[in-house]
């Protein structure tokens, strides 16, 4: 029947979306009602200029990025595993060059998380590529490129808003507060054009996005 085939075509994607990002899925379900027998917690913090690019790399765990009252990028995180060699062998690279910073969170497992709280300048760019856990974004002013394999991403604008927002699940729904509708099936996608100064870009293989517009 030419309904179902087209049933069939429409739902592959989706279908083969959630088989790639399955393992993830249980492993963050397991981490998140797990027991956590071994953990440490680091921070660090470097100066930063206004309006810099920040780029950061996570494989499992939450990432808090919010607005600070310094020209410092401030770092404060927890590594967490079931085995004491897993939190030791953790890293993280924190690079600094002038207006360019990156942050790499290293595990020697995946059976290892890191929960991150980060302070910016009011004014920074970020780009963000995680894999599986929550992003929140606390009224930072600047570009954002926000990429997330499974969980969800919540970001609270600043004062200046977006020119763009174009943001979009593979299954999940994108709830926005003054950003118009969305459209799509199984994933959600919304774009948006206002008289801001920035741009953000969102995207969630598996889980939602929430965009508030206060």
């Amino acid at each position: 029947m030419p309904g179902r085939s087209l049933v069939r075509l429409r739902l592959q994607p989706a279908f083969l979306v959630s088989l790639l990002l399955l393992p993830f899925c249980l492993q963050s379900r397991a981490a998140g009602n797990s027991d956590w027998d071994y953990e440490e917690t680091h921070s660090d913090s470097r100066e930063f200029a206004s309006g810099g690019m920040l780029h950061i790399h996570l494989g499992v765990g939450d990432l808090h990025v919010r607005r600070g009252d310094s020209a410092k990028i401030s770092l404060h995180y927890t590594v967490k595993s079931r085995h004491e060699k897993n939190v030791k062998e953790a890293h993280v690279d924190f690079d600094v060059r002038g207006r360019d910073a990156t942050i790499e969170f290293h595990a020697p497992s995946s059976n290892t998380q890191f929960d991150v709280e980060l302070e910016v300048p009011q004014n920074t760019n970020l780009d963000v590529h995680a894999k599986v856990g929550d992003l929140t974004v606390d009224e930072v002013e600047g570009d954002k490129d926000l990429d997330l394999g499974v969980g969800n991403i919540h970001v609270r604008k600043g004062q200046s808003g977006y020119s763009l927002i174009h943001a979009s699940t593979g299954i999940g729904d994108v709830n926005s507060d003054g950003y118009g509708e969305t459209s799509g099936w199984l994933g959600k996608t919304l774009k948006y054009r206002g008289e801001g100064k920035y741009e953000l870009r969102a995207h969630v293989g598996v889980g939602d996005i929430r965009l508030e517009d206060k």
